[in-house]
């Protein structure tokens, strides 16, 4: 298989060059209300973004999650039982992503109060993500400290296999997010140890596309790594960047074949959306939204292309 170089296609075509055809599954595109950095009134936030795109991630970060917080289990609930009514009523597929920012959600914890701290954060959001309809919840494994892989990849199965055993997620995809370069805060596993993860809990893989990315240039090592766990792969993050620096770019910001990478998923067996997550100051959440929404109204004109 060629390996694309970018340099040798027009900065505007590049995020939308596909190897071969269009694959029938590609992703539907979908966005987060972490872009909007999490505003506090949660439904309120879904409901425009659903005004945009047929599917909408949200993450209990920043005011959002003081608000989360505050509620208790029947506020929680009553919440979901809403966005369940508004999503369905409206077609709108609808994920959540867990609260991440801080020691709290610490999964791969060996220290046994803080992994249970964890394990009871994560529950709370799998109950909600189950009553609002939700189909994946996706959650970042913790913090690396001054463990080793091995360590850290023992707890974290540890703790998500306890999650299994005190809440029913059958209905629902629990996801693992990898994680990526220069987060030295953070475990990288490797894709066997994200395989492992899978076969020993049950549980699927969130895979940031700009995280993976940011390990594998864009050629045959990141061909195989989609291969690989695109089968265990249950929903995507996606954003742009710039060789391997790890920044989470608005779409068609960077030199990536996105699209590409998308379609390679698709073909690898991927069924779910792909999430404009995540965001940099330097660029306005308009900014963010514009070329979300751009990048979604290019794909169905390429979908739509006679053969």
């Amino acid at each position: 298989m060629l390996t694309l170089n970018s340099a040798s296609i027009p900065m505007s075509d590049v995020l939308y060059h596909i190897e071969g055809e269009m694959h029938e599954e590609f992703p539907v595109i979908s966005f987060s209300t972490n872009v909007y950095d999490n505003p506090a009134d949660i439904f309120d936030s879904i409901e425009r973004l659903a005004q945009y795109f047929q599917a909408v991630e949200f993450e209990i970060g920043e005011a959002a999650e003081e608000v989360f917080w505050q509620l208790d289990s029947e506020q929680r609930l009553a919440l979901a039982a809403k966005i369940k009514a508004f999503t369905t009523d409206r077609g709108v597929t609808f994920t959540v992503h867990a609260g991440w920012w801080g020691r709290q959600y610490n999964l791969c914890s060996p220290d046994a109060g803080e992994q249970a701290q964890a394990i009871a954060c994560l529950d709370a959001a799998v109950r909600f993500s189950l009553a609002a309809g939700a189909s994946s919840v996706t959650f970042h494994p913790g913090y690396k400290d001054k463990y080793d892989n091995t360590t850290l990849l023992n707890c974290l199965i540890t703790a998500v296999n306890r999650l299994q055993e005190q809440v029913d997620c059958r209905g629902i995809a629990l996801c693992l997010e990898n994680m990526g370069g220069e987060r030295p805060k953070y475990p990288v596993f490797s894709v066997e140890e994200h395989l492992r993860f899978h076969r020993e809990t049950g549980c699927y893989i969130t895979i940031d596309v700009t995280h993976l990315c940011s390990l594998y240039p864009y050629g045959e090592a990141l061909f195989d790594a989609i291969a690989r766990l695109a089968p265990v792969t249950r929903h995507l993050h996606i954003a742009d960047l710039r060789g391997t620096h790890h920044q989470h770019l608005p779409l068609g910001e960077g030199d990536l074949p996105l699209s590409d990478v998308l379609n390679r998923f698709a073909a690898g067996g991927y069924r779910g959306v792909a999430v404009v997550e995540e965001f940099i100051p330097k660029y306005s959440t308009a900014f963010y939204l514009e070329k979300a929404r751009e990048y979604q109204r290019r794909l169905e004109s390429m979908r739509h292309v006679p053969a």
